[in-house]
């Protein structure tokens, strides 16, 4: 009885909670308050009687609390965010928060579980502390293993990336207009990288430097020959010039790349298939071929 009413108050205090982030999703965005307030004493307002500055955003408050939780790891966390395509603030504060709360709550439930079997208190504590840290590591290694699966699918959209920015600089396009195409409709081809164009059409529209927008977005994914695309579009951003000839060149370096890591791919395929073959199919074999010589070697036996 008393697990089922543990379990109740969980239930109400997950409702609770979720009821209030709902109810706060309604408000203004962050600052602008601020900004509202700053922009009338700009222009000569007295707003000191009847405005005042919005105090700090409870998301706010609570992100940078599991940011100080998490400061030995919060630059690669951060890292891998933008790698498996969650870079956005909103994105991390959830992650932050499941990877803090998820591990406490299945630890809460195990110990809960654990204490109405009657257990002992040390096996009680052992049983949290190993859940603990289970959903802890569980987390950290999700989100490594969707960082590194993205990199794969990135690296594999840059041979067609470089295809698109061939074609479209030889249709007379604009480098940001070249952006946008890709953007808006390369979105089926190159799903994932369009999204990352977008964020540097964004920040370009912002007023930033397309050269500084265009490595901010290839740095922290970590991919070579993004790295190397985005240097070459630097350099016609920087100094112009006719770029097909580096884009063609260095897309048939791409594709003997990608070929060869195939052919490496293909190799050890089958050298796992030889393996296989051996632990699987050459006993049948052995039984299919030899199995009448020695059934019929059983029965002379027998009949001696």
């Amino acid at each position: 009885m008393n697990l089922w009413l543990w379990v109740a108050v969980l239930l109400m205090v997950s409702t609770a909670a979720l009821l209030f982030a709902t109810t706060r999703r309604d408000r203004p965005p962050p600052g602008v308050h601020r900004r509202f307030a700053e922009a009338l004493r700009g222009d000569g307002a007295n707003i000191s009687h009847f405005f005042r500055f919005e105090k700090p955003d409870a998301n706010t408050r609570l992100m940078h609390l599991l940011e100080r939780f998490s400061s030995s790891e919060i630059e690669e966390m951060q890292r891998l965010l933008v790698q498996a395509g969650w870079g956005n603030p909103q994105t991390r504060f959830y992650f932050l928060a499941a990877g803090w709360l998820l591990p406490f709550v299945l630890a809460g439930a195990t110990g809960l579980y654990s204490l109405a079997e009657g257990a002992s208190l040390g096996n009680i504590l052992l049983h949290v502390i190993f859940m603990f840290a289970f959903a802890f590591i569980l987390m950290r290694r999700l989100l490594r293993w969707r960082a590194s699966q993205r990199r794969q699918v990135i690296r594999k959209e840059v041979t067609a990336f470089l295809h698109l920015l061939r074609m479209l600089f030889d249709a007379g396009l604009s480098f940001e207009h070249t952006l946008q195409v890709i953007e808006q409709q390369g979105s089926s081809l190159i799903p994932h990288l369009s999204k990352e164009l977008g964020v540097v059409l964004k920040r370009i529209q912002a007023g930033q430097e397309r050269g500084e927008a265009l490595a901010e977005m290839a740095e922290p994914l970590e991919i070579p020959e993004l790295n190397d695309t985005i240097g070459m579009l630097k350099q016609v951003t920087r100094y112009g010039g006719n770029i097909r000839d580096s884009l063609i060149e260095y897309t048939k370096l791409v594709e003997e790349r990608q070929i060869s890591e195939l052919r490496e791919y293909v190799s050890k395929l089958s050298a796992k298939m030889t393996v296989v073959m051996v632990l699987f199919l050459f006993p049948a074999l052995m039984i299919f071929l030899a199995g009448p010589g020695f059934v019929g070697l059983a029965r002379a036996l027998k009949g001696m």
